[in-house]
This record gives C-alpha cells, structure tokens and sequence, in this order.
C-alpha cells in the first residue's frame, strides 16, 4: 500500500524539520516547501492527501494559495499560522481550510487532527 502523501508549505525552517520528522516518523510521505509558488507547483506535481499550509509566506502567501488550490481540488488542508485573531480563523475556513491550528501548537495535537481528516 502507498504511503500517505503530505504536503507542508512552511517558511520556518525549525518548524518544517520538526513537521517532516513527526509525520514521517507516522509513516506519512512529507514534501516540502518554503515558499507559496514552489508550494503551488510542488502540489500539482506530488498530489498530496494533505496540506499543512502557512499563512505568511514568501512568493505567494497562503490565503491566495489556498484559494487557488481549492479552484483545482478538494485535498483537505490545515492551516498551521501565527494568526491567532477570529476574523483570521474564520477567513482562513471560509476559503476552504478544512482546519486552522495556531502557532504554538502541540505536534501531538496536530498529527490527531491530521488523522481526524
């Protein structure tokens, strides 16, 4: 059986080495990107299971990713940001996050949601 595939879009370095161990010590196949555009084209190439998405990012942020991505698919996505405000929460679920985890966050916490979906 194929491994599950997971797409992190992140421009912190810490943050996406502690992602890629955690998820492929799960046994999830981790793809990465540090900006929006490469997290774009990477998406399109790799057709991942899953998104973790950052909103602040270089190139292309992640609200103008995420709308892209869901004009071409229904993957789910969990936005994982430093946005803590409601109108980011919300506006970040109305444009198609299936889930919206703030920073900092708990790795154990995360991979249950990432189960959950």
């Amino acid at each position: 059986m194929a491994r599950e595939k997971i797409l992190i879009v992140e421009d912190e370095k810490e943050i996406m080495k502690l992602l890629k161990y955690n998820l492929e010590k799960e046994g999830y196949q981790v793809f990465s990107s540090m900006d929006g555009e490469a997290g774009l084209s990477l998406a399109r190439k790799s057709k991942p299971h899953m998104i973790i998405l950052d909103l602040m990012l270089p190139k292309l942020d992640g609200i103008e990713l995420c709308k892209i991505l869901r004009k071409e698919s229904q993957v789910p996505i969990i936005m994982l940001t430093a946005k803590k405000e409601e109108t980011d929460r919300v506006l970040g679920l109305e444009l198609g996050a299936d889930d919206y985890v703030t920073k900092p966050f708990s790795v154990r916490e995360l991979l249950a949601r990432i189960k959950s979906l």
